[in-house]
């Protein structure tokens, strides 16, 4: 069938049809990308624990100082990447939707 998009862009069929299977696999990514997320953030326990110094306002504890190495501190970084990993799926699949549409 003659589409006028691909005879004006001079590609390949096949290229649009790899690019519409990709943008598939990235909206699913996203969204698997988003239930982790949601997951993530829930398993997290809140910051309002109180504990800091009333005169500095810093809670200096050997627990603090090594939070990172913990489940909470896991879950946060888990949480980051998987944040960092959604924007930029979110910005290739918006590429890809801006070269179908031709409005390089």
């Amino acid at each position: 069938m003659f589409n006028p998009l691909y005879f004006m862009l001079g590609a390949d069929p096949t290229l649009f049809h790899t690019i519409a299977v990709i943008k598939i696999v990235l909206v699913a990514l996203m969204g698997v990308g988003a239930l982790a997320i949601i997951v993530l953030v829930l398993c997290q326990k809140g910051n309002s624990g109180g504990g800091a110094n009333a005169i500095t306002g810093v809670q200096e504890t050997y627990y603090s100082q090594n939070k990172g190495k913990t489940v909470e501190g896991r879950l946060k970084r888990w949480t980051a990447g998987i944040a960092i990993a959604m924007a930029v799926i979110t910005i290739t699949y918006f590429i890809l939707q801006s070269i179908v549409s031709g409005n390089v």
